[in-house]
């Protein structure tokens, strides 16, 4: 979802685009300046023969187990694909690397706002592996004089979250009132989750901001400022005591967010809740 996503968006905004998947489940445009190498990342014999690419995206990951033999074997290959990405951007004398990270690296770390200054406290498989696969990057790419930025992006929603998806409510306030409907009460961590998002169709514009104005990003979080507003929205909310009689708590909640928001200076972030819906309306239409 995520590598077809940036193969179609910077496409958009006329890069010329070798796309790797070892199969392409998702939707590519058939375009001139998209060329499609359908291999296994593991075994990159077929992408020997490119040479000279500026920008080098290493996004393939597996996300998750379902058995627990399978745990250290997630965190293996993930930093050999992340290895591999990496000596093939030397070989191809890339420019510019971009490791796509997440924010499941603060995961296990009690703070209320989460910035890239934040303990990176991963203890799951997946966050162990982004940990490690970030410090590789770090390494290899100062050793070896390649620009990178590692980007650590939060819940990736695409659009298309019809109500059967589980996080149909995106928006923290929405998931906030929703509770006050049933309990009279604004408690504001009842649905007890870290609500981080990046809307998908943001992540391409951001890297192609950060390529024209030459940001220097070592770390960024590529999430939504959109939650902290949530958040300052919940706390006047909680502190007028004449809005409400019942029982209520000052706002609090866990979410994530950058210290260069303002640095990227990039201003079109999507509302998650406002794409889904203009999906909603243009499935209903259709």
């Amino acid at each position: 979802m995520l590598g077809s996503e940036l193969t179609n968006g910077l496409a958009n905004l006329n890069y010329n685009i070798y796309a790797n998947d070892i199969n392409f489940t998702y939707k590519i445009a058939k375009v001139k300046n998209i060329k499609l190498l359908k291999s296994d990342f593991l075994k990159p014999k077929k992408l020997d023969k490119l040479h000279n690419i500026d920008i080098f995206i290493h996004s393939a990951a597996i996300t998750k187990s379902s058995r627990i033999i399978d745990k250290k074997n997630l965190i293996t290959t993930n930093l050999k694909l992340t290895k591999i990405a990496l000596t093939l951007a030397k070989k191809f004398k890339t420019k510019k690397f971009f490791l796509i990270s997440s924010s499941s690296v603060y995961r296990n770390y009690e703070a209320l706002i989460y910035n890239e200054r934040s303990k990176i406290l991963g203890k799951d498989a997946y966050s162990k592996s982004k940990i490690m696969s970030e410090k590789l990057c770090r390494l290899f790419c100062t050793k070896n004089n390649i620009q990178f930025t590692i980007l650590r992006i939060g819940n990736i929603y695409n659009g298309f979250e019809m109500s059967k998806w589980s996080r149909k409510n995106v928006s923290i306030i929405q998931q906030w009132l929703n509770s006050f409907k049933k309990n009279r009460s604004l408690k504001t961590n009842s649905f007890n989750v870290r609500r981080d998002w990046t809307f998908i169709e943001d992540i391409p514009k951001a890297i192609h901001n950060i390529i024209k104005n030459d940001n220097n990003f070592k770390i960024l979080n590529l999430v939504s400022p959109y939650i902290c507003k949530d958040i300052d929205i919940m706390k006047k909310i909680t502190k007028d005591k004449s809005l409400f009689q019942s029982e209520y708590k000052e706002a609090k909640h866990n979410a994530t967010s950058s210290i260069y928001m303002k640095k990227i200076n990039f201003n079109n972030w999507t509302s998650p809740q406002r794409g889904i819906n203009l999906i909603k309306k243009s499935y209903e239409e259709n």
